[in-house]
């Protein structure tokens, strides 16, 4: 969905200030400057692109405590259901 709609989700209707998809997790820090300094536009704010090489197998979980927490659902493709 955020491939198809990123334009205007960013631009058009302005209801997301950021894009970003499941392969972009690297690239999060740059992206949450970007947005944070309010610099340049959709395209500093939007990583949608899908990488066939990537495996997570480096990703760790990794849990701090004394706050608040949550969990965030990461899909990659969709079977439309």
């Amino acid at each position: 969905m955020a491939e198809r709609l990123k334009a205007r989700l960013l631009d058009k209707d302005k209801l997301a200030d950021l894009v970003v998809g499941p392969d972009a997790y690297r690239d999060l820090p740059r992206i949450l400057q970007a947005v944070q300094e309010g610099g340049g536009g959709s395209a500093e704010a939007m990583n949608v692109a899908l990488s066939l090489e990537e495996t997570y197998s480096d990703v760790l979980p990794l849990r701090r405590g004394g706050g608040p927490s949550a969990f965030v659902s990461i899909m990659r493709g969709c079977n439309n259901m």
